[in-house]
């Protein structure tokens, strides 16, 4: 119950041990308090008492001059029981009476008594500890005496002992206290952390291997909320990470596949036997041409993971986009006119936006680049941005049905024979629809009624033309 990990390391124990450690310094700081509290009642209630027979023995010895004996009579004395202490003394510091629980010894007499009382401890003539108060009374003019000091005092050690009773009646409740708090800090502690254990025991629990897997968090505590919503967004990243990793793979393995088998039979034929330097230049070519197509598929699918990783961020900049496409139509000018395709542009002369130049020219290529490996041949790709950078890009689709559009942005998906010019792996929509998300675009593809797909992109912040 204590810990999983050993005690020096144990938050149930440090826990503990901090609470024990607390209610440990509050008992002793409360019996330090009681101790002064007790004590100072004990001995103002004896101060008190004594103070009253001193003033009855001052009475009765200031009213009866040569009798001062006869106090050893009065009730408040226990003399007998060698518990109460008197003595008395003139002016010049001879002692007129006495207690008989004195045995004849003089108490210490003050060496100067004010008006007022003067409390003190001193050791008793039978050699007990005692409480003494003493004080000077002034007689009546004419008196001889001139004046009494009168001490009284009373024996302290059964008052002592009463209060090292209460001294170890207080220490044994503190004990039990401390012990008590103890047992109840660690059943409550226990009990307060079973949340910890049950989520530790969730965490064990989720299947890495399944990419829907949830982390079962259960009833916690408002405290724990917020470390279980981390933990969930860390395994949804962890587990979105380890698909991507699985798709990277699959996909990698089953695109190459078909690549791989053509550069073998390739190498095969143009390798045997009785073949002219014809035929053999031409397989080399289409050696090249297959590790070309390779080569693509493995930089899409790699960029293609970046983007969905979160891996590339966007570094806006002013680019005009005009420009940006009249560049890119020239660079699929030479692919376009191998299979009769015309790209016409309506275009303005400039349009600025502010947008990261590198992942914006990809994604032009991307669309372009799409459009034009998927029209029929003989075809036209039409692209018109308006001035508040709205791009559209329109070709010929007979092949399409509105249930292929739908998928259209799927890895490796294919329609029709468009894809068998070995240009085309079925992932320029994909890595489309991924840069366009990073850059904050809205991606939208429409088939209209003629048969043309129509791929729109939104979402461009256009900026006044530079001067």
């Amino acid at each position: 119950m204590w810990s999983r990990e050993g005690g020096g390391r144990s938050l149930r124990g440090r826990l503990a041990l901090a609470i024990a450690a607390g209610a440990l310094l509050v008992m002793t700081g409360s019996f330090a308090v009681l101790h002064v509290l007790i004590r100072h009642e004990l001995y103002e209630r004896l101060d008190e008492d004594l103070s009253e027979r001193m003033h009855a023995v001052a009475e009765y010895a200031a009213a009866h001059p040569g009798a001062e004996d006869v106090a050893e009579f009065m009730p408040q004395f226990r003399t007998r029981a060698h518990k109460d202490f008197f003595q008395i003394w003139d002016a010049s510091g001879q002692t007129l009476a006495r207690s008989d629980s004195s045995a004849g010894r003089d108490m210490a007499r003050p060496d100067a008594a004010a008006a007022g009382p003067i409390y003190h401890d001193l050791t008793l003539p039978d050699g007990h500890r005692g409480r003494v108060v003493a004080q000077v009374f002034e007689l009546p003019p004419g008196d001889p005496r001139g004046a009494l000091t009168v001490v009284t005092a009373e024996e302290t050690e059964n008052l002592d002992a009463l209060e090292g009773r209460i001294h170890v009646m207080l220490l044994g409740v503190a004990l039990a206290t401390v012990a008590a708090v103890l047992l109840i800090a660690i059943y409550s502690i226990g009990r307060g952390l079973k949340p910890v254990d049950d989520f530790a025991g969730s965490l064990e629990l989720v299947d890495l291997d399944d990419p829907r897997a949830k982390l079962d968090t259960g009833p916690l505590p408002s405290e724990l909320q917020p470390v279980a919503m981390t933990f969930q967004g860390l395994l949804t990243r962890l587990l979105d990470a380890l698909a991507r990793e699985k798709r990277y793979a699959r996909n990698v393995a089953h695109e190459l596949r078909n690549p791989l088998a053509e550069i073998r039979l390739l190498a095969d034929v143009g390798g045997s036997a009785g073949q002219d330097a014809g035929a053999c230049q031409a397989a080399i070519r289409d050696i090249g041409s297959a590790a070309a197509e390779m080569e693509r598929i493995v930089d899409a699918l790699m960029a293609l993971t970046r983007y969905e990783a979160g891996l590339e961020s966007p570094q806006p900049e002013p680019l005009d986009l005009a420009a940006e496409l009249r560049r890119e139509a020239q660079r699929q000018a030479h692919p376009a006119s191998q299979r009769g395709l015309a790209i016409t542009l309506d275009l303005p002369a400039e349009v600025w936006v502010y947008t990261d130049s590198a992942l914006t020219h990809r994604l032009l290529a991307n669309l372009l680049g799409n459009a034009v490996s998927h029209s029929p041949e003989g075809s036209t790709v039409r692209v018109t941005l308006s001035d508040s950078g709205h791009l559209s890009l329109a070709n010929p689709a007979p092949h399409l049905t509105a249930e292929d559009v739908g998928r259209l942005g799927e890895r490796f998906y294919r329609i029709g024979e468009g894809h068998q010019n070995g240009a085309h792996a079925g992932l320029g929509l994909s890595l489309s629809r991924a840069i366009a998300r990073i850059l904050g675009l809205t991606l939208r593809l429409t088939l209209r009624e003629d048969q043309w797909l129509v791929v729109e992109v939104r979402g461009f912040r256009a900026l006044e033309p530079a001067t």
